[in-house]
């Protein structure tokens, strides 16, 4: 953990150091004792979040308390051997992250575009719980999907108390929803409706859907129906990314301003409301 930020500041302050922003980061698999100092028992989902709100403080309460906090890595839960980076569950658990984060950081840098880097060596598998959004070969990951339907949300935040739901607008007026069913790959789980209210709709309105999950966008179910290919070949990826593809919006009727959806284990929807 960032242990070191208000020596950091003090430091700055009394040698007349000038500090342009504070940066750290931490992943949602370090264990509490090392990010925390504590024995609490705090899930992974949170951990990134938290870490991130204690830094935001420790700057508050600084003599610059107006710096710009940059968390430079992050990412995640791996669950390790159940390489959930490679699953279905990163959409809502980034959805998630953005929820819990949201006004305490100026920037999060996730960790990373591709699965191929130099600090882990030669890729010898396409998917193997790597950090990346991208798989060898050019594959795309579900991750990669969740980042493509969160960057359809809205610039402004509506504020909201559900903990599985994202409401924004756009500067045009559109209504943007994101709503998930986050559920831990070492955890069970089951699907969830969810009862939407919109007031102020005009009757007739349409509703655009798009969804990431088990039957949507998911390639690595893809690569498993496949065969699990040590070494893809490039129709086999051209494929591959044709089952990434998550297609035109569903159209869905408001009936006075009302929507239910059932979303599945570890589904995300995004859903538009054009003014």
């Amino acid at each position: 953990m960032a242990d070191w930020v208000p020596a950091f500041l003090e430091h700055t302050v009394k040698q007349g150091v000038p500090v342009d922003f504070v940066s750290s980061h931490a992943y949602a698999d370090d264990t509490v004792e090392d990010l925390f100092h504590t024995h609490e028992d705090i899930p992974m989902d949170e951990r990134v979040c938290r870490a991130i709100k204690e830094v935001h403080t420790q700057i508050h309460a600084s003599a610059h308390p107006d710096l710009p906090l940059i968390w430079s890595e992050w990412n995640v839960p791996s669950f390790d051997t159940l390489q959930a980076r490679d699953t279905i569950y990163v959409g809502p658990a980034l959805a998630d992250d953005i929820r819990q984060c949201d006004g305490l950081v100026d920037m999060m840098s996730f960790w990373t575009f591709d699965d191929v880097f130099e600090e882990d060596g030669v890729v010898k598998e396409p998917f193997y719980g790597g950090f990346g959004l991208i798989a060898a070969g050019g594959i795309k990951k579900p991750s990669y999907n969740a980042f493509a339907l969160l960057h359809r949300l809205g610039q402004e935040r509506i504020p909201s108390s559900a903990k599985n739901a994202l409401i924004t607008r756009r500067t045009d007026g559109t209504l943007v929803v994101a709503a998930w069913n986050l559920v831990d790959p070492d955890q069970n789980g089951q699907s969830q409706h969810i009862h939407f209210e919109f007031q102020g709709v005009k009757p007739g309105r349409k509703a655009l859907l798009w969804r990431l999950d088990s039957q949507h966008g998911n390639t690595l179910a893809a690569y498993e129906a496949m065969g699990k290919p040590r070494y893809p070949t490039q129709a086999q990826i051209r494929q591959l990314n044709m089952s990434a593809d998550l297609g035109a919006a569903e159209a869905a009727s408001l009936k006075n301003g009302l929507l239910d959806l059932d979303i599945p284990i570890d589904g995300l929807v995004l859903i538009e409301i054009p003014k």
